[in-house]
């Protein structure tokens, strides 16, 4: 069974006290989390959900806007799900969240739900290369210019040596990631037996030997992490 793991505990730091909850900030008539959500119901493949939560008044928000996409999507089985705390760091959460599924789903799919765009085919053919005991992630090649700084200045003015990254090989990262959830699992233990702080899940994966798989979108598929993005999410929600 395929499960997915919908991370909505974030604190939102990058907001600077502008925005309450960034997951339930008004996007036209929904909100990022509701978004994410009617994407996924629309995919038959994810029979249990797992959703972490950052504390009780959030928790009473998220339910009632899983319960009226419920109603508003009627999946042909109503999804069964499980709210869990979050923890402190991003990994926490993750690990939380995939210890809290029954041993019956063996492969997770991982979504951030600040990224509320992500479509319904996407996520299938996630599921899709998931089940074949593969891991893999939504990403995109890099097309900006990377520059390395070799010292830390406090004056970004101020000369410093640099050099041109090759961008040939580099990917940006974005989510859903998906892998089997043993896989998983043993990546973030051996990340905490090694020191080693991954804000990637497939970073867990590879530190105990597999290899991943990329799926480039053919749309936008943006991360809400400061104010102004939610104006180009409503535009996006309006195109």
């Amino acid at each position: 069974m395929i499960g997915a793991l919908l991370l909505a505990a974030g604190s939102g730091t990058r907001m600077k006290g502008e925005i309450r909850d960034k997951l339930l900030h008004p996007i036209g008539d929904n909100h990022a989390f509701g978004l994410s959500v009617r994407s996924f119901f629309q995919v038959p493949e994810i029979q249990r959900y797992v959703i972490t939560y950052n504390n009780t008044n959030q928790l009473a928000l998220l339910q009632k806007s899983w319960n009226e996409e419920m109603a508003c999507s009627a999946p042909a089985k109503a999804p069964l799900v499980d709210w869990v705390t979050g923890g402190k760091d991003r990994k926490d959460s993750v690990k939380s969240g995939l210890l809290a599924f029954p041993i019956e789903v063996t492969h997770v799919l991982i979504h951030d739900c600040a990224r509320p765009f992500i479509r319904p085919y996407t996520i299938s053919l996630l599921a899709d290369e998931v089940r074949k005991d593969r891991a893999v992630s939504v990403a995109r090649p890099l097309t900006d210019t990377l520059r390395s700084r070799n010292e830390w200045i406090e004056n970004p003015l101020a000369p410093a040596t640099t050099r041109t990254l090759d961008r040939s090989n580099l990917w940006k990262m974005e989510t859903p990631q998906g892998a089997p959830r043993e896989w998983l699992i043993d990546g973030l233990i051996r990340a905490e037996e090694i020191g080693r702080i991954v804000t990637d899940d497939m970073e867990a994966i590879e530190l105990i030997g597999y290899k991943i798989g990329f799926l480039s979108p053919d749309y936008p598929n943006p991360k809400i992490t400061t104010p102004d993005d939610f104006a180009y999410a409503k535009f996006l929600l309006q195109s």
